[in-house]
């Protein structure tokens, strides 16, 4: 999935107030990835990464930053794999490239996809899309119930996962989070 169609979702979702639009939106969105994509979008629209925290700041993001590309290419998985090589880079010469890692990922990201990885990787992206409305999103798209998501949620510890087995299986794949 293109990371513009996340923006936009998320676009959408931060515009209004309306809960139930929200997990709407999200819903839709969910419905539209592919099953490698789950566990990197879920924890992008709750404002996180499915790294956590790499620790990329407003200095390298800054030093990164690259004209905004024309037209969007950047898919989500490669925005992942930019997080996971920035995160085993070590040893002499890290911070060099770790700057060439982020600004590859700028140079091809359009200016709507540059402000939301700025806010994603500061901790700064604001939507309103809590877990508790994803929550809501992973059983209106996999036609799970919300409470047995929640429980799922709770049993895992994070929805990503969750997510991922109510997307390919339904409700039904949300029994490896019972007791």
């Amino acid at each position: 999935m293109l990371l513009s169609t996340v923006v936009e979702t998320s676009r959408r979702v931060a515009e209004t107030t309306k809960r139930r639009e929200k997990s709407e939106a999200l819903a839709a969105l969910l419905r539209q990835l592919m099953p490698d994509e789950i566990a990197v979008v879920v924890p992008y629209l709750a404002g996180g990464t499915r790294q956590g925290r790499v620790g990329i700041g407003y200095a390298m993001i800054r030093d990164a930053m690259a004209p905004p590309a024309p037209e969007a290419t950047l898919q989500v998985t490669e925005v992942d794999r930019m997080l996971d090589a920035y995160a085993d880079v070590q040893g002499a010469g890290s911070a060099a490239r770790r700057r060439e890692i982020v600004q590859a990922v700028f140079a091809r990201a359009t200016e709507a996809e540059q402000q939301f990885l700025t806010g994603l990787l500061m901790g700064e992206l604001r939507q309103g899309a809590l877990e508790g409305i994803m929550v809501e999103a992973v059983a209106k798209a996999s036609g799970a119930s919300v409470a047995r998501v929640r429980q799922a949620v709770m049993m895992a510890g994070d929805i990503a996962p969750v997510a991922r087995a109510a997307m390919e299986r339904g409700e039904a794949g949300l029994s490896q989070y019972d007791l």
